[in-house]
């Protein structure tokens, strides 16, 4: 089980990862990956309207990479070569302008890209487990979106990109 921490965000971490169309780009490099998962957030405080990964080898002056999101997916298609971990995520709730933001704990041994192509990093789910008076939120692994599911829901996002014919084979893995 995953504990997370509520914090409130702050603009400019939301600049960072904010912003982002939902629609994929071709792959500027070729040791570029795709990488996508799910949250489901509906006993979480907010929709999922952003997610990050960060870099931990090799080292780099930028390490965190931000996602796209749609509809719970998050996904990146522009993730190089390296270790990761699984970062944060969070979004916004429109009543009251509140923003949330969720940290995973560190994860052993983490995501290692060693070649290029899909990964997908599993399907989570928000669970409240707090009262009226003070929130608290936990993440569980789910069986649910599987990743066909997940592919299905950001299939549209990649029309006319390469990644249109990576994520068609794999569904066709998957069947």
């Amino acid at each position: 089980m995953l504990k997370l921490i509520p914090i409130a965000a702050s603009a400019l971490l939301l600049a960072a990862c904010g912003g982002l169309s939902k629609q994929m780009e071709e792959p500027k490099d070729s040791d570029r990956s795709l990488v996508y998962g799910y949250v489901d957030m509906e006993d979480g405080p907010c929709p999922l309207d952003w997610f990050n990964m960060k870099q931990v080898l090799p080292k780099v002056e930028e390490p965190y990479w931000g996602f796209r999101t749609a509809d719970g997916a998050f996904y990146a298609e522009y993730i190089p070569l390296g270790s990761f971990q699984l970062w944060s995520f969070g979004g916004a709730k429109t009543f009251g302008n509140t923003f949330w933001t969720f940290k995973f704990p560190q994860q052993l041994p983490g995501l290692r890209i060693e070649k290029p192509g899909l990964y997908f990093v599993g399907s989570f789910r928000m669970k409240d487990e707090g009262n009226f008076f003070k929130s608290k939120y936990d993440i569980d692994l789910a069986d649910k979106p599987t990743e066909r599911e997940v592919i299905e829901k950001i299939l549209p996002y990649a029309k006319g990109t390469e990644w249109d014919d990576w994520l068609r084979r794999r569904l066709k893995e998957l069947k």
